[in-house]
């Protein structure tokens, strides 16, 4: 069992596209804004979770998170509050480079990653860094909002770490999950302090899909977790281009 108090129910949303999400160029801590599609996806979103009630609502204070989080934040009438501990993983000198060139730049960094070899990319973050720093920032959040429902908007990365943090997987097991839809939306409910995942990277308001009201998610099963693309391997490099 987790320690608390915990909210009652947890809203994960990673950020809309940037012009480096299309072109699959790390980011990391570069802040990069939406570009119009990433805001289109947010505005989407935001007319999915308008009616939903919300206590709290965190985000990066990159750009790209920040801003999603400043369109949903006018739909649900909450101010964002922004936390450093929300951004993506440190992918230091990766950061804006395409993945081919990355691959001729740092040959040792990636065979280590290719070997399973958890190290700092770009001599920024580990994922066991990342995952500590996201589980760190979690632990502060919770004792303010006991059975209450908050959103955090984040990214990729950051995302997965909480959730395999949360449903009790290991690092080696953090590519089982996926985070890459843009603007995806993840749910947690907390019972007697354990945490169920009921959503896992929804992005049924991007193609028409009505989406669920509060009072649905109840309803959500397992078998989310095995559709839509939710789990799955990648190549060593691309797992860190979310």
């Amino acid at each position: 069992m987790f320690k608390g108090p915990y909210p009652s129910r947890l809203i994960l949303v990673r950020h809309g596209e940037t012009d480096w999400n299309r072109e699959r160029v790390p980011q990391g801590h570069i802040d990069i804004p939406l570009n119009e599609t990433g805001c289109r996806q947010a505005r989407a979103l935001a007319g999915r979770v308008c009616s939903w009630q919300v206590n709290a609502l965190y985000s990066s204070d990159l750009k790209r998170a920040a801003q999603t989080a400043e369109i949903l934040g006018e739909a649900l009438r909450l101010s964002v509050q922004l936390r450093e501990g929300w951004r993506e993983i440190d992918v230091g000198a990766w950061g804006g480079l395409p993945a081919a060139e990355i691959r001729a730049r740092f040959p040792e960094e990636i065979s280590a990653l290719e070997r399973g070899e958890d190290i700092s990319r770009g001599g920024g973050e580990s994922r066991a860094s990342l995952k500590a720093r996201v589980v760190a920032e979690f632990e502060r959040m919770c004792p303010g909002h006991p059975d209450e429902t908050v959103m955090i908007v984040s990214h990729g990365g950051a995302l997965k770490a909480l959730i395999a943090h949360l449903v009790g997987l290991p690092l080696s097991g953090l590519d089982r999950i996926s985070t890459r839809g843009n603007t995806g939306l993840s749910i947690f409910e907390f019972s007697m302090g354990e945490p169920r995942l009921v959503l896992l990277n929804d992005t049924s308001h991007l193609d028409g899909g009505a989406g669920l009201g509060a009072g649905a998610v109840e309803g959500v099963g397992a078998a989310t977790l095995s559709g839509g693309g939710a789990f799955g391997t990648e190549r060593p490099l691309h797992r860190d281009l979310q």
